[in-house]
Protein backbone atom coordinates (compact mmCIF):
# COMPACT_ATOMS: atom_id res chain seq x y z
CA UNK A 1 0.00 0.00 0.00
CA UNK A 2 1.39 3.38 -1.03
CA UNK A 3 1.57 6.21 1.51
CA UNK A 4 -0.20 9.44 0.71
CA UNK A 5 1.96 12.54 0.11
CA UNK A 6 0.53 14.05 3.30
CA UNK A 7 1.48 10.95 5.30
CA UNK A 8 4.99 10.96 3.82
CA UNK A 9 5.38 14.64 4.64
CA UNK A 10 4.19 14.10 8.22
CA UNK A 11 6.62 11.22 8.73
CA UNK A 12 9.43 13.26 7.17
CA UNK A 13 8.73 16.17 9.51
CA UNK A 14 8.66 13.83 12.52
CA UNK A 15 12.03 12.36 11.51
CA UNK A 16 13.49 15.87 11.13
CA UNK A 17 12.25 16.85 14.60
CA UNK A 18 13.71 13.71 16.18
CA UNK A 19 17.08 14.31 14.51
CA UNK A 20 17.17 18.02 15.35
CA UNK A 21 16.21 17.60 19.01
CA UNK A 22 18.50 14.62 19.64
CA UNK A 23 21.48 16.63 20.93
CA UNK A 24 19.16 18.97 22.88
CA UNK A 25 17.42 16.13 24.74
CA UNK A 26 18.92 16.72 28.22
CA UNK A 27 18.42 20.50 28.09
CA UNK A 28 14.83 19.95 26.94
CA UNK A 29 14.20 17.53 29.81
CA UNK A 30 15.15 20.35 32.16
CA UNK A 31 13.34 23.15 30.30
CA UNK A 32 10.03 21.33 29.87
CA UNK A 33 9.63 20.14 33.49
CA UNK A 34 6.23 21.82 33.75
CA UNK A 35 4.99 19.49 31.00
CA UNK A 36 5.57 16.22 32.85
CA UNK A 37 2.08 14.78 33.17
CA UNK A 38 1.49 11.09 33.78
CA UNK A 39 3.41 9.07 31.21
CA UNK A 40 4.05 12.13 29.04
CA UNK A 41 7.68 13.17 29.32
CA UNK A 42 9.07 16.66 28.80
CA UNK A 43 10.77 15.52 25.57
CA UNK A 44 7.41 14.43 24.12
CA UNK A 45 5.94 17.86 24.88
CA UNK A 46 8.85 19.50 23.05
CA UNK A 47 8.51 17.17 20.06
CA UNK A 48 4.81 18.00 19.84
CA UNK A 49 5.44 21.75 20.11
CA UNK A 50 8.23 21.61 17.53
CA UNK A 51 6.15 19.63 15.00
CA UNK A 52 3.29 22.10 15.28
CA UNK A 53 5.16 25.40 15.51
CA UNK A 54 8.76 25.29 14.31
CA UNK A 55 8.72 24.62 10.58
CA UNK A 56 9.29 27.14 7.83
CA UNK A 57 7.58 26.16 4.61
CA UNK A 58 8.62 27.13 1.11
CA UNK A 59 6.22 25.57 -1.35
CA UNK A 60 6.56 21.84 -0.84
CA UNK A 61 9.89 22.07 0.97
CA UNK A 62 10.07 22.49 4.72
CA UNK A 63 12.78 22.92 7.32
CA UNK A 64 13.04 23.48 11.04
CA UNK A 65 13.49 27.15 11.89
CA UNK A 66 15.81 27.39 14.94
CA UNK A 67 14.34 30.81 15.80
CA UNK A 68 11.00 29.09 16.52
CA UNK A 69 12.42 26.32 18.74
CA UNK A 70 11.59 26.53 22.45
CA UNK A 71 14.11 24.82 24.74
CA UNK A 72 11.83 25.69 27.64
CA UNK A 73 8.19 26.59 28.04
CA UNK A 74 6.24 27.86 30.97
CA UNK A 75 4.30 30.59 32.69
CA UNK A 76 7.16 32.60 34.20
CA UNK A 77 7.95 36.08 32.83
CA UNK A 78 10.86 35.80 30.35
CA UNK A 79 13.96 38.00 30.44
CA UNK A 80 13.66 41.39 28.72
CA UNK A 81 16.05 43.08 26.29
CA UNK A 82 18.13 39.91 26.19
CA UNK A 83 21.18 39.52 24.00
CA UNK A 84 24.20 37.27 23.61
CA UNK A 85 27.62 38.09 22.25
CA UNK A 86 30.96 36.36 21.95
CA UNK A 87 33.69 37.57 24.26
CA UNK A 88 37.25 36.32 24.83
CA UNK A 89 36.19 33.67 27.40
CA UNK A 90 32.93 32.48 25.82
CA UNK A 91 29.46 33.95 25.32
CA UNK A 92 28.11 36.78 27.47
CA UNK A 93 24.35 36.70 27.97
CA UNK A 94 22.74 39.88 29.27
CA UNK A 95 19.22 41.04 30.05
CA UNK A 96 17.38 43.86 31.76
CA UNK A 97 16.26 43.25 35.34
CA UNK A 98 12.47 43.09 35.00
CA UNK A 99 11.86 41.60 38.46
CA UNK A 100 9.25 44.23 39.24
CA UNK A 101 6.87 42.97 36.51
CA UNK A 102 4.25 40.21 36.88
CA UNK A 103 5.65 36.90 38.17
CA UNK A 104 9.32 37.91 37.78
CA UNK A 105 11.41 37.90 40.98
CA UNK A 106 14.95 39.07 41.76
CA UNK A 107 16.07 35.52 42.52
CA UNK A 108 14.85 33.91 39.25
CA UNK A 109 17.78 32.25 37.49
CA UNK A 110 18.99 32.16 33.89
CA UNK A 111 18.58 28.99 31.83
CA UNK A 112 21.03 29.19 28.94
CA UNK A 113 21.38 26.87 25.95
CA UNK A 114 23.69 27.11 22.96
CA UNK A 115 23.40 24.68 20.08
CA UNK A 116 25.94 24.59 17.24
CA UNK A 117 24.86 25.02 13.64
CA UNK A 118 26.07 21.52 12.74
CA UNK A 119 23.62 20.04 15.28
CA UNK A 120 26.39 18.07 16.99
CA UNK A 121 27.13 19.99 20.18
CA UNK A 122 25.08 21.59 22.91
CA UNK A 123 26.24 23.48 26.00
CA UNK A 124 23.85 24.63 28.70
CA UNK A 125 23.56 26.11 32.17
CA UNK A 126 20.51 25.08 34.17
CA UNK A 127 20.69 27.61 37.01
CA UNK A 128 22.75 30.59 35.91
CA UNK A 129 22.96 34.02 37.47
CA UNK A 130 19.91 35.75 38.92
CA UNK A 131 17.53 38.02 37.08
CA UNK A 132 18.79 40.85 39.30
CA UNK A 133 22.41 40.37 38.18
CA UNK A 134 21.47 40.89 34.52
CA UNK A 135 24.25 38.87 32.92
CA UNK A 136 25.89 35.47 32.80
CA UNK A 137 29.14 34.42 31.14
CA UNK A 138 29.01 30.97 29.56
CA UNK A 139 32.66 30.00 29.48
CA UNK A 140 33.73 27.93 26.48
CA UNK A 141 36.81 25.90 25.66
CA UNK A 142 38.96 27.77 23.13
CA UNK A 143 38.22 25.29 20.30
CA UNK A 144 34.48 26.08 20.68
CA UNK A 145 34.95 29.85 20.38
CA UNK A 146 35.25 29.66 16.58
CA UNK A 147 31.96 27.78 16.20
CA UNK A 148 28.68 29.47 15.41
CA UNK A 149 25.93 28.84 17.93
CA UNK A 150 22.16 29.23 18.16
CA UNK A 151 21.62 30.93 21.53
CA UNK A 152 18.59 30.60 23.81
CA UNK A 153 17.79 32.20 27.16
CA UNK A 154 14.95 31.64 29.62
CA UNK A 155 14.14 32.33 33.25
CA UNK A 156 13.70 29.58 35.83
CA UNK A 157 12.39 29.67 39.38
CA UNK A 158 12.63 27.01 42.07
CA UNK A 159 9.27 26.04 43.53
CA UNK A 160 8.35 24.72 46.97
CA UNK A 161 8.35 21.17 45.61
CA UNK A 162 11.87 19.71 45.64
CA UNK A 163 13.43 19.37 42.18
CA UNK A 164 10.46 21.11 40.55
CA UNK A 165 10.82 24.44 38.78
CA UNK A 166 8.76 27.02 36.90
CA UNK A 167 10.08 28.30 33.55
CA UNK A 168 9.53 31.02 31.03
CA UNK A 169 9.33 30.33 27.34
CA UNK A 170 12.85 30.47 25.97
CA UNK A 171 13.93 33.38 23.81
CA UNK A 172 15.95 32.85 20.66
CA UNK A 173 18.87 35.30 20.63
CA UNK A 174 20.16 34.48 17.15
CA UNK A 175 23.34 32.98 15.80
CA UNK A 176 26.38 33.95 17.83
Amino acid sequence: MRKSPLNERSQGMFAMVQKYLKTLRRAIAFGYQEYTVGASLPYHACVSYTRKNCFALDGKDYRIDPALIKVSRGSLMPPEDAKAEKVAEGIMFSWRNNSHISSAKLWDRAFIVIHDLDNTTVEWVDLGNTREKGEHLLKLDPHYLNKSWHAYLASVKKTHTPKKRTFSDSLYLGVI
